[in-house]
Order: C-alpha cells, then sequence, then structure tokens
C-alpha cells in the first residue's frame, strides 16, 4: 500500500532500525566482508590493492562488487516487505524525467562551483580529506568499471537507501517531508567521509534536492535519474583534459 500524498511505502513505517542499517551501516559493513574474504582467499591481494600505489581499477572492481551486492540484498529486502524492489514507485511522468535529468547536474555544478571558488584556495584538490587516493577520481582512473560504478551502481545504491528506504520511514512514521529530507541529506553528506567539510556542503544540498524530486513526483525514478545525470555530467569533467 502507498501512502498518498507522496506515493510512500506504508510497509517502511515498521522497519526504522532497518532504514538505518541500510543507509548507514550495510555500505561498510558489506564491503569490509567482501574485502576480508577475498583477502584471505588470495593471500593478501587486497590488502596490496589498497595501499599505496595500489591498482586503481582494481580498487573500482571492488568497490562495484560491494556496491552491486549492497544494491541486490537491499532490494530484496525492500521486495521482501512489500515496498518494491526500489522502495517506492518507479513509474513518473516524462515531465519529472526531464526536469530531473536537467537540473541535477545544473544545481549541483552551481554549488560545487560557488564552493570551490570560496574554500579552495587554488588547490585543485582541496575537497579530498588528508590521506585519501585523489588518484581514483582523475582521469586515469577512468574505466569502464569506474564509469558503471559512478553512473548506475553508486546512484542505485545512494538512492534507494537515502530517498528510498530512509526518507520513506520517516515520513511514513509521521516526519514532515522537510524534516525527513532535511535529516536524511544530512546522514547522506556525513557518509561522504572523503571530503572536508566545506565540500560536504554541495553533497548536503543536492541530497535536499533529490529529496524534493523525490517527494513532489511521488516517484522514485526522479531523484534517481537527477543523481544519474549528475554523476555524469562530473565524471565527464573529471574525464576533461583539464584534470587530466
Amino acid at each position: 500500500m502507498l501512502l498518498a500524498p507522496y506515493n510512500i511505502p506504508a510497509s517502511l513505517a515498521n522497519r526504522p532500525f532497518a532504514a538505518v542499517f541500510w543507509t548507514i551501516l550495510a555500505p561498510t559493513v558489506i564491503l569490509y566482508a567482501i574485502s576480508f574474504v577475498l583477502n584471505i582467499v588470495t593471500g593478501g591481494w587486497i590488502e596490496r590493492i589498497l595501499g599505496e600505489g595500489g591498482s586503481l581499477e582494481a580498487q573500482w572492481m571492488l568497490f562495484a562488487l560491494a556496491h552491486f551486492t549492497v544494491f541486490a540484498a537491499m532490494s530484496f529486502w525492500s521486495e521482501s516487505i512489500g515496498a518494491g524492489p526500489f522502495a517506492g514507485p518507479m513509474r513518473t511522468e516524462g515531465d519529472w524525467v526531464a526536469i530531473a535529468v536537467i537540473t541535477g547536474p545544473i544545481l549541483h555544478v552551481m554549488t560545487v562551483s560557488m564552493v570551490t571558488l570560496v574554500f579552495s584556495g587554488g588547490d585543485p584538490e582541496w575537497m579530498y580529506r588528508e590521506g585519501f587516493d585523489a588518484r581514483l577520481f582523475s582521469s586515469a582512473a577512468i574505466t569502464p568499471v569506474m564509469v558503471a560504478f559512478v553512473i548506475l551502481l553508486a546512484p542505485l545504491v545512494e538512492e534507494v537507501a537515502f530517498r528510498g528506504i530512509a526518507l520513506g520511514c520517516l515520513i511514513a512514521r509521521g516526519w514532515s517531508p522537510v524534516a525527513a529530507a532535511l535529516v536524511t541529506s544530512a546522514v547522506f553528506a556525513g557518509l561522504h567521509v572523503n571530503y572536508v567539510l566545506p565540500a560536504l556542503i554541495p553533497v548536503f544540498i543536492t541530497g535536499l534536492y533529490l529529496a524534493l524530486l523525490r517527494v513532489a513526483s511521488g516517484s522514485m525514478a526522479a531523484p534517481v535519474l537527477a543523481h544519474i545525470s549528475t554523476n555524469a555530467v562530473m565524471l565527464a569533467f573529471a574525464a576533461g583534459p583539464t584534470q587530466g
């Protein structure tokens, strides 16, 4: 059953702890579990590729495998409780498709540009935390696996988790859409641990907009498409000659 007017699956109301698990714990737990198993099976291969100077392609393959596993498990769980594989309906009107695909990247690029202007100090890698391997998002790291991860797997996992399960759970439990959007967007931004604090501002704002698309359209399709198009545009910038 879907709760009007936002088409929120009613079954999400009784799963607050599951919502916490899928949004906060599952991606990390599953990544470490897969890494642990593969490290044993391959005799320490995972430790080597994650170390300094490790293979970028192999790291993206590991991330992709972990995210695919999370999405498959999360979708199976969501389907099993009656919320559908995407924790909400995917059918939407054509207008919302155009709005999502066009406005998502524009908003994110604008906010990233403004924050960069204020905080970068001329450092092209200012947004990354100390110790993070910035090579992962350089043009040298772009491979088919990395593209699939950034454009498809990451948006699907994050949207189902945050704009599907988490946002839906809070609204179904009586929270206002504004409060639910603020909380889920704050957690969404906070989990991007590779960024310094000012770089989380565009992530938070984009999270709010994705939540707005979910509520206004009554469908998961709009935030998913906006996230996919946003990541595609940002990846195109990373692949450009000025980033190489």
